[in-house]
């Protein structure tokens, strides 16, 4: 009977130090890891988590207080300037810990898949040892 509660110490121990476990090169740099894909995304806007709110949306009505004809239109009419199209690079590196982190930036420069990097600041960069 006393041999019951020392198994299930030793088991419970042995998942503990399992689930501890951390390879050397993930303790060394946590945010370290290899280009898995690399994809460049051409569009009129940036993805949404990248862009900023500049104004109102939808719809826009202008009713003066003298009396004249109220006006009803939309908010994106008021933006007609064309926009060039912008390039963004969405990069999925998987990390030395084995997670996949994907970043989005505006340049890659000379990284390609396969090449080993560093995520620092949401940006992307190579990594010098």
């Amino acid at each position: 009977m006393r041999l019951l509660p020392a198994l299930a110490l030793a088991a419970f121990s042995l998942a503990a130090s399992a689930q501890t476990s951390v390879s050397p090169a993930a303790a060394a740099c946590p945010d370290c890891g290899e280009i898995r894909t690399l994809k460049r995304v051409e569009g009129g806007d940036k993805p949404a988590i990248l862009q900023e709110r500049k104004g109102p949306s939808g719809l826009v009505a202008n009713i003066p207080l003298d009396g004249s004809k109220p006006t009803v239109g939309s908010s994106t009419e008021l933006s007609r300037e064309q926009k060039p199209a912008t390039v963004t690079y969405e990069v999925v590196v998987r990390l030395a810990d084995g997670r996949l982190r994907l970043v989005v930036q505006d340049d890659v420069g000379s990284m390609r898949v396969g090449d080993k990097v560093k995520i620092e600041q949401g940006r992307v960069v190579p990594r010098t040892k």
